[in-house]
């Protein structure tokens, strides 16, 4: 399986790099990759919102009056939650728990999925880097993508995080640095365009390949004879 490659200064490459299909030609499960985007915007979420419920406002400590004999409906709180002022029932409170969880297993093939879901349209690429070595500016790495072609959101995967690169991509809104271990299925699928930088391939083919596992080969049993006549 290979990839659409660009050179350093953003022109096609002569050769394509080879992807690994295990991660990027895997059977996309859009189920899981649902799952995992649901667990990620529910991991952001904060519960700020908090009302108070009838024990948790002020006052209403004495009964507004006398229970028989005024004729009035029967009370022993002016802070009831039918009373204006008083406490809210079933209201939000700051104590909720949105976190949720998903296990390696899954989350290694929901990225296996996702990166699968981006090559099958079209939207990775492969750098072999960025020649902005002379130049250290915006504007430099701007012409390397306009000459590559690559419009709106895009993620760059780095295997080491280069400063002169993350200096240059900062005040461009659209393009987003990231390690490959930061990197998770939401900001994927939310990019229009992902470029990996070649030496991060080995990298992400290490954290998210289908490793095979490793066959022993048992050595023969050695039998012991003894030399010794039986005693009868």
């Amino acid at each position: 399986m290979q990839a659409q490659t660009f050179t350093k200064t953003g022109t096609k490459a002569k050769e394509a790099v080879k992807l690994d299909k295990s991660v990027f030609g895997a059977e996309i499960n859009q189920a899981l990759i649902d799952q995992s985007v649901y667990v990620y915007l529910s991991n952001q979420r904060q519960a700020n919102a908090h009302s108070k419920n009838r024990g948790d406002v002020s006052g209403g400590g004495k009964k507004p009056w006398r229970q028989k004999g005024t004729g009035r409906a029967r009370h022993g709180s002016s802070r009831s939650p039918i009373w204006t002022g008083g406490g809210v029932t079933f209201g939000p409170t700051n104590n909720r728990n949105y976190k949720k969880s998903l296990s390696k297993k899954m989350k290694k093939a929901a990225m296996r999925s996702a990166l699968s879901y981006l090559q099958a349209n079209n939207k990775v690429s492969v750098f072999e880097g960025f020649d902005i070595a002379e130049t250290k500016k915006t504007a430099g790495l701007q012409a390397i993508l306009n000459k590559a072609g690559i419009e709106g959101k895009t993620i760059v995967l780095q295997g080491k995080l280069d400063d002169e690169l993350l200096l240059a991509a900062r005040n461009i809104k659209s393009v987003i640095m990231s390690h490959v271990g930061e990197i998770n299925v939401y900001s994927l699928l939310n990019a229009d365009n992902v470029i990996i930088i070649e030496s991060a391939l080995e990298e992400i083919t290490n954290k998210w390949g289908e490793k095979q596992a490793v066959v022993k080969e048992e050595k023969p049993k050695v039998v012991k004879v003894s030399n010794k006549s039986e005693k009868k």
